[in-house]
């Protein structure tokens, strides 16, 4: 199994629980670590066990109160966390083996970003491919993209018509969820789509060539225009890539409605 995810980093301003306590945790882990705790970081030896008893000790409490998250600070020096732990984690989801593609609809291909591995005499690969926007961009593109499906698959029979383009009534509840997702976060949240494992069935001379974000959303411009076969064509193309990808072997059925 392979794991994508979706991160909501909230503005350290925006927390309405527990401000005064992640303040604390960034400042302890930046002195500690001398850097952000992202998905990249990496601990050796008894360095993490290390890190929660010195917290801990720095807190006057025990480690086993000791609550994690990933964190990141933006050009204007303001803080993003997203919790982490054994609780249940309304900052994090995750999907096994695919992408959903309503996830890809929240981003802009210029938002397209790369994790990098170096890998001596100065040469570097690419390690995984991730997207950053904010909550309030992602939910307005959503929020076009619905309003678009919507008025085609409601108000346009020849929609019908054509088998490839079924599947998008999944990817319309899809949007809807994403959407309630993002009504309990501030709009100046950061989110971050991770391609994560999923990346291991890429080949890496493959990643720049990866725009599954400008694939998805062109379909919907196609319907948007009334352009139903063009936008088949396309959603199969794009389908098929992702049946490859994930492992399925039914191409004709794999859409949206099996991406969720």
């Amino acid at each position: 199994m392979a794991q994508s995810v979706l991160m909501l980093y909230e503005s350290l301003d925006s927390l309405k629980e527990n401000k005064v306590y992640w303040n604390q945790y960034i400042g302890f882990y930046e002195k500690f670590w001398d850097g952000p705790a992202t998905p990249q970081s990496s601990w050796w030896g008894m360095e993490y066990e290390e890190f929660r008893n010195s917290l801990a000790e720095k807190l006057g409490t025990d480690k086993e109160y000791i609550e994690n998250a990933f964190f990141l600070k933006n050009k204007e020096g303001r803080y993003f966390v997203c919790p982490i732990g054994s609780k249940i984690n309304m900052n994090i989801i995750a999907s096994e083996d695919i992408i959903p593609y309503e996830w890809f609809l929240m981003f802009d291909s210029e938002e397209k970003n790369y994790f990098y591995t170096h890998t001596g005499f100065g040469a570097i690969h690419h390690d995984a491919i991730y997207y950053r926007t904010t909550v309030d961009s992602a939910g307005s593109r959503l929020e076009n993209a619905l309003n678009i499906l919507e008025n085609s698959l409601d108000n346009n029979e020849k929609i019908k018509n054509h088998p490839e383009l079924k599947g998008l009534t999944y990817l319309k509840a899809g949007i809807g969820n994403i959407l309630q997702w993002l009504e309990g976060f501030s709009e100046d949240g950061v989110i971050i789509l991770n391609y994560g494992e999923i990346c291991n069935r890429i080949e890496q001379n493959s990643f720049k060539n990866e725009n599954s974000v400008d694939e998805i959303n062109s379909v919907i411009s196609l319907i948007d225009s009334g352009d139903f076969g063009r936008a088949e064509s396309e959603l199969k193309v794009l389908n098929v890539k992702w049946a490859g990808i994930s492992g399925y072997s039914n191409e004709n059925s794999f859409g949206p409605g099996i991406i969720q």
